[in-house]
């Protein structure tokens, strides 16, 4: 009989190679995920199965009966499950799924007598900045967010447990994963998508259409570099360790051999827009010269994965090498970064449009205009909004332009066409969403779902005082 396998995070970038690759090999495959439906995995009858779960929950969000079967079948979990964005503001907001999650995914691999295989992250090295071993853990590092140190505490619990005799467990450490083939949703990945799509939105707007700013400057290393490696990379060093004999209680990196230099990710991504677009600057470069507008943009947009462009950090692989060899994963050359960098764009300029509008959301959209706003014109839009005055033009994909004109935080007028300092273009769906307060304006926008043109810093502002009143007011769509 087949052995069966049990995958946290299924369906992810990662998890979908992975599931593939196990199938191939003739397991039984089990992926747990909060989503309901599979997502663009092979449907394999008798070996591939799904459940709906959470690690975060008391048997992983499973019926008691299922969550026995599973202890009664599984012969080994691959935990991928993970939250991995950095929008926490500290350990703690990561610590349901990245920490407790880890226990309960080990203590059910403890019940089943089942292999643990955790993925982890290079990055419990924190802000280490010299040479990094597989065998190394604490070395008195700090940590540049709560995800970094969500993983570290993981892996320090479950280092515990082995020390104890406690499970049979494998840690691997990936670098920075980029997508080989990424969507235009690959932007809610951690990597280079994050500054692509930043730029990409920059240059929609008016003002920087005739490229007098260019080149955007960022704060960074040139002469640094960043350990990416493609998640089909992964999903194959994991499938490989798993099965070789020794790999029991053993920690692997990765990584490729040879990390990115910063100036040849700098290359690439200006020949990915066919243009030098951005460039990475020390922060002298700013007090000689204050950021321009646009560049103030980029930075807030990025903050949180700015600290990643002056890593001096290098990772040992001995324990990888000996079962992969010493040519796995060499390095990410630059054709292959050119590759997923322009594909990423492709599928972002094929979706900025959103096409043709439906008819019942025109409707929607125009009772909005025409019924819903006239009955508060002349009121004060919310308490506490009456520093807000401005004139500015919104455009809904496939739909007319619209004026409005707000003084002294109360609606006076709303016209057809017009001009203004600055106005935002959006697709009709995400508008009726944000005019119904169920997605903030700002947000939108840094999921680049918005375009603003013109005087961009005013219209983010414009966009966090109205965040309010579309909460307070929402839009209720009747058809």
């Amino acid at each position: 009989m087949a052995e069966t396998v049990l995958v946290t995070g299924g369906t992810g970038i990662v998890g979908k190679p992975l599931v593939e690759g196990l199938l191939a090999q003739g397991k039984r495959v089990v992926v747990l995920s909060r989503q309901q439906l599979p997502c663009d995995l092979p449907a394999v009858p008798g070996r591939l199965s799904y459940l709906q779960g959470d690690v975060s929950m008391t048997r992983l969000g499973l019926d008691p009966q299922v969550y026995a079967e599973l202890c009664a079948e599984l012969t080994a979990i691959f935990h991928l499950a993970a939250r991995t964005d950095f929008k926490g503001g500290s350990v703690a907001d990561y610590a349901a799924v990245n920490i407790h999650g880890v226990k309960k995914v080990h203590a059910l691999a403890c019940q089943a007598g089942a292999h643990l295989h955790h993925v982890s992250t290079a990055f419990v090295c924190g802000t280490h900045d010299a040479m990094f071993g597989e065998d190394d853990l604490e070395c008195g590092q700090d940590f540049r967010n709560g995800y970094e140190q969500s993983k570290f505490l993981a892996e320090r619990f479950l280092h515990e447990q082995m020390a104890r005799g406690q499970g049979r467990v494998t840690i691997y450490r990936p670098s920075i994963i980029l997508e080989r083939h990424p969507a235009a949703a690959s932007v809610n990945t951690f990597g280079p998508f994050i500054f692509l799509d930043a730029v990409f939105r920059i240059l929609l707007t008016a003002k920087m259409q005739d490229a007098r700013e260019l080149p955007l400057r960022l704060r960074g290393g040139r002469d640094c570099q960043l350990p990416f490696i493609f998640d089909n990379d992964v999903a194959a060093a994991l499938l490989a360790i798993a099965a070789s004999a020794h790999c029991l209680g053993r920690t692997y990196h990765l990584v490729c051999k040879n990390p990115c230099p910063n100036f040849l990710l700098e290359d690439v991504f200006n020949q990915a827009f066919g243009r030098k677009v951005a460039a990475l600057v020390a922060d002298d470069a700013f007090r000689q010269l204050p950021a321009s507008q646009s560049e103030r943009i980029l930075a807030r947009k990025t903050a949180t994965y700015a600290s990643y462009l002056d890593l001096a950090v290098s990772f040992a692989r001995s324990n990888s090498e000996a079962v992969l060899g010493v040519d796995f994963c060499t390095e990410v050359t630059d054709e292959e970064l050119l590759g997923a960098f322009s594909r990423f764009l492709v599928c972002k300029d094929e979706n900025r449009d959103g096409g043709p509008i439906e008819e019942r959301k025109r409707q929607d959209i125009d009772k909005y205009f025409t019924e819903f706003l006239p009955t508060i014109i002349g009121q004060q839009l919310i308490a506490n909004l009456a520093s807000l005055s401005c004139t500015f033009w919104l455009e809904v994909s496939g739909l007319p332009r619209r004026t409005l004109v707000i003084i002294d935080g109360c609606l006076q007028a709303i016209t057809a066409g017009g001009e203004s300092s600055f106005g935002y273009q959006v697709r009709p769906d995400i508008f009726l969403q944000v005019v119904s307060g169920c997605l903030s304006p700002q947000r939108a926008f840094f999921d680049g779902k918005i375009t603003m043109a013109g005087n961009t810093m005013e219209a983010l502002r414009t966009a966090s005082a109205l965040e309010e009143f579309f909460r307070y007011r929402p839009y209720l769509v009747k058809s």
